[in-house]
């Protein structure tokens, strides 16, 4: 049971640590609880344990791959095992066809990188208050 007066838990899958440990300190303050990792591999285990509301889900894992394909599988299995989990996609490759098939596939939003955070952060509550309502 959450007991802060912040809303929901996120996690964070994202492959650069940096982001990730960026994302961390800019979320903290806003959400109950972060989670990060550093890939895929435990996505579906770690949404188990740790029962995200929100997961902000980069789109590719592997050195020099921009197709996003990696996130839309992930987006379909976090959709398959955990419905309800509303999942905001995270790429540096923002193209509008893409994010129409992320929002085809299940997903509550698309965020660019670099992004801005004070739009980040409104994305993700507005996820949130999606898998409240």
């Amino acid at each position: 049971m959450i007991t802060s007066n912040k809303p929901g838990k996120i996690l964070i899958v994202d492959d650069n640590k940096s982001v990730l440990h960026a994302l961390n300190m800019l979320l903290k303050p806003e959400f109950a609880a972060i989670q990060t990792l550093p890939g895929p591999v435990n996505l579906l285990t770690s949404i188990d344990s740790f029962n995200p509301d929100v997961v902000l889900l980069d789109m590719n894992f592997k050195a020099g791959e921009s197709s996003g394909n990696e996130g839309l599988f992930w987006l379909r299995e976090i959709k398959k095992h955990h419905p309800s989990v509303e999942v905001v996609m995270f790429t540096a490759y923002g193209e509008v066809d893409l994010a129409v098939i992320a929002t085809r596939e299940g997903a509550a939003d698309f965020v660019v990188k670099p992004w801005d955070n004070e739009k980040l952060t409104a994305t993700l509550r507005a996820a949130y208050r999606l898998r409240e309502s």
